[in-house]
């Protein structure tokens, strides 16, 4: 993949992101992925974009990370728009109810009040 990215802000790797996300398959996640290294990014704006990509197009590889995440990460803006997005698909519905048992004991009384009310539909 050949793009001129060096010193790309986070604002622009976000743009970047928004862009690509509604045409990404699970091969062209991957071939970002070995490009720009999102997975691996301790950037959470980015991160968060990316992991919903990755629930979108099923790229497993990033499912470890985004586990991660949502364990580490509290923020509503960050972990609402995850939940959401592996509630809608069934290949990672469960995976969202297990992960948030674990997590919900480490997010605000804000962030669980709405995620409670998004796990009970």
């Amino acid at each position: 993949l050949q793009l001129e990215t060096k010193g790309w802000s986070s604002h622009e790797w976000q743009y970047f992101l928004r862009f690509l996300m509604p045409n990404l398959d699970a091969a062209k996640m991957t071939t970002l992925d070995k490009a720009f290294h999102f997975t691996a990014t301790w950037n959470s704006e980015v991160a968060a974009l990316w992991f919903q990509a990755a629930i979108a197009a099923q790229y497993k590889p990033a499912y470890s990370a985004l586990e991660n995440f949502l364990l580490h990460v509290g923020r509503r803006k960050f972990i609402k728009p995850l939940y959401e997005t592996m509630l809608k698909h069934a290949a990672t519905r469960e995976m969202a109810k297990d992960i948030y048992k674990r997590a919900r004991v480490n997010y605000h009384a804000v962030s669980t009040g709405t995620l409670d009310k998004m796990m009970k539909n």
